[in-house]
């Protein structure tokens, strides 16, 4: 029975993985999310995981896997913590390479996307970009970025968001609250962040 399970998984895993390469080929980001599928319990998370253990220390380096949309933790070499993440949509990927934290803001409000609401606070549009029309009575409110980590000149922030575990933001990277605070409190400026 257990090589039955294991056979069965490396099937799915291969049809999801030929399924996402055609989607993600045809602009359409991934169609199936093997990583929820088969995530071994001990590494199942809702929010993630931080566990730093009495004298660990060392270089802080987050480690982003926009194929898997998890981010890893390591202080010192030693992965300490764990968060699944959304990473850019098609059209609005997020950078690969090697970056380092610039900035921090816990209260980052985004200067490009956000919403159009009027003088009560009431949304008139949900969805904006800046740059779009503004309806009459409307001004512009920028999205929230809480415990926001610039990574980028160009306004690429990790941040809490909403998390799908699927590509869905303009270019950022979305963590949960718990996840993006302990991030956030833990994370210098200058730290390395590498994303694949």
């Amino acid at each position: 029975m257990k090589y039955l399970c294991l056979i069965l998984t490396a099937l799915l895993t291969a049809a999801c993985t030929a399924q996402n390469k055609i989607a993600d080929a045809m602009g359409m980001g991934y169609a199936f999310r093997p990583k929820k599928l088969f995530t071994p319990a001990r590494d199942a998370v809702s929010d993630g995981y931080w566990d730093v253990p009495e004298g660990v220390h060392g270089e802080h380096v987050i480690v982003v896997d926009t194929r898997l949309q998890q981010a890893k933790y390591y202080i010192g070499g030693r992965q300490v913590g764990l968060s699944d993440i959304s990473s850019g949509r098609a059209g609005h990927g997020t950078p690969q390479g090697t970056f380092s934290v610039i900035a921090k803001d816990i209260d980052h409000k985004s200067s490009s996307y956000g919403s159009i609401v009027d003088a009560a606070g009431n949304t008139l549009v949900s969805e904006y970009t800046v740059g779009d029309p503004i309806p009459p009575g409307g001004r512009y409110k920028g999205a929230e970025m809480n415990f926001g980590l610039q990574i980028t000149s160009g306004g690429i922030w990790m941040h809490e968001g909403i998390v799908t575990s699927a590509p869905e933001s303009h270019g950022c990277i979305r963590l949960p609250r718990k996840m993006a605070k302990i991030f956030f409190e833990n994370t210098p400026i200058g730290s390395k962040v590498i994303i694949q």
